[in-house]
């Protein structure tokens, strides 16, 4: 059944009976691959938003990633406008102008699912975004044949050849595909994230990729709240 699951969401077949390892052997590659690529802790970013890869840049900004468990954005729109978002395993929250906004568009990326250190943790975190971690599929996602854990209502796609965090599905309908994975500040990173929500897609643009140490309020209300 998890196979036919996997085909049904990739929308491409794949064989009934290929062998799909357990969950906790992919989940324990993908940590170990995190930290010998040197992942496996906080870094901070600078980062452009663009509607598609060839297209000017509509915000600018930076991000922080912390393998704890939340990510933050703060960018400068075009329009003038700024905007900042904090995702944590319960969900996103965002402001702009220092009051909260809702329904922002999803720019800040789960992106601690690329820094778990262990097999245990990155399952712990798929479960903390409603995922099962009990459920493994094989699915296909462009070029890349994937282990997909988690279910349809949140799923981390593992690439098979290189056990780096592909893609994240989460439960409001958003997919994340990380690319063009490129080596940084000692470490292997994405140098873009495709964010797919089913009205708009955005393409997030990282450079300057560094090593950081959050300050123990990093992803607190009050830093979202901030003018």
């Amino acid at each position: 059944m998890a196979v036919l699951f996997a085909a049904a969401l990739a929308g491409c077949p794949r064989p009934a009976l290929a062998h799909i390892p357990a969950p906790e052997t992919v989940a324990r590659a993908a940590a170990d691959t995190s930290r010998g690529q040197g992942r496996a802790r906080a870094f901070s970013f600078a980062v452009s938003v663009r509607t598609n890869p060839e297209s000017a840049a509509i915000a600018k900004g930076e991000l922080l990633a912390d393998p704890s468990g939340a990510a933050r954005i703060a960018l400068l729109h075009v329009e003038g406008f700024a905007e900042r978002q904090i995702r944590r395993p319960a969900g996103l929250a965002a402001s702009r102008g220092g009051e909260p906004l809702d329904s922002p568009h999803p720019l800040a990326p789960p992106f601690w699912l690329l820094q778990a250190a262990t097999g245990g943790e990155l399952l712990a975190r798929l479960g903390e975004l409603g995922g099962d971690p009990s459920l493994i599929a094989l699915g296909y996602d462009g070029a890349r044949d994937c282990y997909v854990l988690g279910g349809a209502a949140a799923s981390v796609w593992i690439d098979k050849d290189s056990y780096q965090v592909a893609r994240v599905d989460l439960a409001d309908g958003t997919k994340l595909r990380f690319l063009a994975w490129a080596t940084s500040s000692g470490a292997v990173l994405p140098t873009r994230i495709e964010i797919e929500t089913p009205a708009l897609t955005f393409q997030l643009e990282l450079t300057n990729a560094a090593p950081a140490t959050p300050a123990a309020d990093a992803f607190a209300d009050a830093w979202l709240l901030a003018h």
